[in-house]
């Protein structure tokens, strides 16, 4: 009987120790989940945070764009003749695609919040041809005999974080008389 209570501490020692082997292995497998986890969330963060400040971007650059809209509906309105220089260009001296915004003259606008953007305007000219030979083609349907004139504005927005966004608008004049 005695041999047997002294077999029976070297099993259950043994037992022990593999439950504690167990418990760290068990231990280590939900530290690598939790950590692994963190970094998901984490990356799941920046990227909401990344979608914030692009939608903002975009919402500045049309904020900044209506800006731009009503310079040009004011010019029309006042009767004054386009003017060169400032942020007027004439057509054709911008390409949109490649537009370097440092190289143009532009307005600038303060948005609500802090943030600000610019516009050029480009003078596409006049139109008088039912749009047949513009450049804006299904755009243009004056009137026959109808004079309408043509501007593209171009405005770009930059958030706090880098995001920048660049729209841009053709604006109608209504017609004008032949």
């Amino acid at each position: 009987m005695h041999y047997r209570q002294r077999n029976t501490r070297l099993t259950q020692g043994r037992q022990d120790g593999a439950a504690l082997f167990m418990a760290l292995v068990f231990l280590l497998i939900l530290t690598i989940l939790g950590v692994f986890g963190m970094n998901v969330s984490r990356l799941e963060n920046m990227m909401a945070g990344n979608t914030q400040f692009q939608t903002t971007a975009l919402s500045n650059a049309e904020y900044t764009l209506a800006r731009g809209v009503d310079d040009v509906l004011d010019l029309e309105a006042k009767g004054i003749p386009y003017p060169s220089g400032d942020q007027y260009h004439n057509f054709g001296t911008i390409t949109p695609a490649k537009l370097v915004w440092d190289t143009f003259t532009s307005a600038a606008v303060s948005i609500p919040g802090g943030d600000s953007g610019r516009y050029v305007i480009e003078n596409a000219g006049l139109d008088n041809n039912e749009g047949e030979d513009s450049s804006f083609t299904g755009l243009i349907k004056p009137l026959p005999g109808a004079t309408v004139q043509v501007f593209m504005v171009s405005a770009q927005s930059e958030s706090s974080r880098g995001a920048k966004r660049i729209v841009q608008s053709v604006v109608i004049t209504d017609p004008l008389a032949p």
